[in-house]
Parts: structure tokens; C-alpha cells; sequence
């Protein structure tokens, strides 16, 4: 029984033995099938191809040389060009400049002092004189109404408020013509009413009056004015009346 188990083992150490030894063969011919194979290429590659038979693509084509002719000069006839002639310098003279007149300033021209014109003084623009009144306006007020007439009440007093008689006012509005009123009292003869109490000495009033802006001059006894003009404007959808008080001025 031992017997067939150590020849067993040994038989198969021998197989495999034997394969390796073929695998090693089997190697050994491939390399030199390859060896072969590269030899063979490279002989076609190097064996040059045969006359008028194109290099097959992949190859390389040998190489030509070219015999290049060696050129000899051919001696020209033509003489060489002489060299140019030295030329020689000649000294010009130099012209010497004439001399220069000298010019001597003349004197500053002095224009006699009765031949200047002296500058002409330009008188200033006189002011227009503001023409001094005997009356000033203190007091100017609107109140409103509910009449169509344009009413101004108007007291003319001296410095210390007592009415003075005699003067008058003359009302203007455009087109519409001027409304005089009577003299003034030397009392207090009119008045407002309860509502807005004004009194004064004189009353100017225009009946119905139109649209517009009048015009009011307070003149003395001889029609000259005494004091600056005022315009008041009245218009019959909003009615209003006026208080003015005109006070003398201290001499």
C-alpha cells in the first residue's frame, strides 16, 4: 500500500517536471519566432525598391546625393574703375561788413500843457426830489360789506387828532371819469357804524360802483395835493369798504 503512494507522488512531481520544461520550450520558440520576425522587417525595410517602382508607404526612401558643379570665375574684360580724383580745397575770402550807422534816439515829444485835453468831469444824475407832503396816511384798513357802493370813510386831523375843515378828496377809476367829494368838517360828523366803528370828518362814496382800482387825492382848498396818492381796489361780487386816516405832519 505504501508502495503505490510513493510512486504516485513521484509521478507527479515527474509531470510537473515535464511541463515546466515545456512551458520554458514553448518561451524559447516564441522569442525566437520574434527575433526571426524583426530580422525579416528589417531587411525589407532597408532593401531599396526596384527602378520606377513607387517606396511602398511606411517605408523610408533612400537617400540621393547630389553632386553640386564647382563655378570658376571667367576673367572680365572690363578694367577695374579708377580712383576718384582728390580734390582740393580752395579758401574763399571773407567778405568784411560794412559798418553800421548808429541811430541816435530822438527827445520824447512834449505836447505843451495848454494843448492837453483834460478830462471832462460827468455831472451825476441828480435824485428825483421826493416831493414833501403836508399829510401822512396812518391808518389804511378794508372791512368787508354787503352794498355795491364804494364807500371810504376818511378823517384829516392835525398832529394832535383834532379834524381839520376844508380839504377835499378826488377819486379816479380809469375810464369810468373822477368822483369829488365834499369838504371836510372841522368836527367828527361821520361815522362807520356799530359793527366796525371808524369816525372821521369827511365821506367819499361812489354809488354802484364798477369793477376796478381807484384812485384817491387828498387836495387842499386850492386843488394842490397834500398828501401821497391811494389806490384801493373795489369789486361788486365782494364788496368792501375803507377807513382812512390822514394825520398833519409836525412843522
Amino acid at each position: 500500500m505504501l508502495s503505490l503512494t510513493h510512486r504516485a507522488g513521484h509521478l507527479r512531481t515527474r509531470v510537473k517536471i515535464m511541463i515546466g520544461l515545456g512551458a520554458l520550450f514553448g518561451l524559447g520558440l516564441c522569442l525566437s519566432a520574434a527575433l526571426v520576425v524583426l530580422g525579416i522587417g528589417l531587411f525589407w525595410g532597408t532593401r531599396e525598391p526596384a527602378v520606377g517602382q513607387q517606396p511602398t508607404a511606411g517605408r523610408r526612401p533612400p537617400r540621393t546625393l547630389t553632386l553640386v558643379p564647382t563655378l570658376t570665375p571667367i576673367p572680365s574684360d572690363t578694367p577695374s574703375p579708377a580712383a576718384p580724383p582728390t580734390l582740393t580745397a580752395t579758401v574763399v575770402p571773407t567778405a568784411t561788413p560794412a559798418p553800421t550807422a548808429t541811430m541816435t534816439p530822438l527827445p520824447p515829444r512834449v505836447t505843451p500843457r495848454s494843448a492837453q485835453r483834460l478830462p471832462t468831469d460827468t455831472p451825476e444824475p441828480s435824485a428825483t426830489p421826493v416831493p414833501r407832503f403836508a399829510f401822512a396816511v396812518l391808518e389804511n384798513d378794508q372791512f368787508p360789506t354787503n352794498h355795491p357802493d364804494f364807500d371810504v370813510y376818511i378823517a384829516i386831523t392835525d398832529a394832535a387828532n383834532h379834524p381839520l375843515s376844508g380839504y377835499r378828496v378826488i377819486g379816479s377809476l380809469g375810464t369810468a371819469g373822477q368822483v369829488e367829494s365834499q369838504a371836510s368838517a372841522g368836527d367828527w360828523t361821520v361815522n362807520s357804524g356799530a359793527m366796525q366803528y371808524k369816525a372821521g370828518n369827511l365821506k367819499f362814496q361812489s354809488l354802484d360802483s364798477p369793477v376796478g382800482v381807484w384812485t384817491l387825492r387828498l387836495v387842499d382848498e386850492g386843488g394842490s395835493p397834500v398828501a401821497p396818492s391811494l389806490e384801493l381796489a373795489f369789486d361788486p361780487a365782494r364788496p368792501s369798504w375803507y377807513f382812512v386816516l390822514y394825520r398833519q405832519a409836525n412843522e
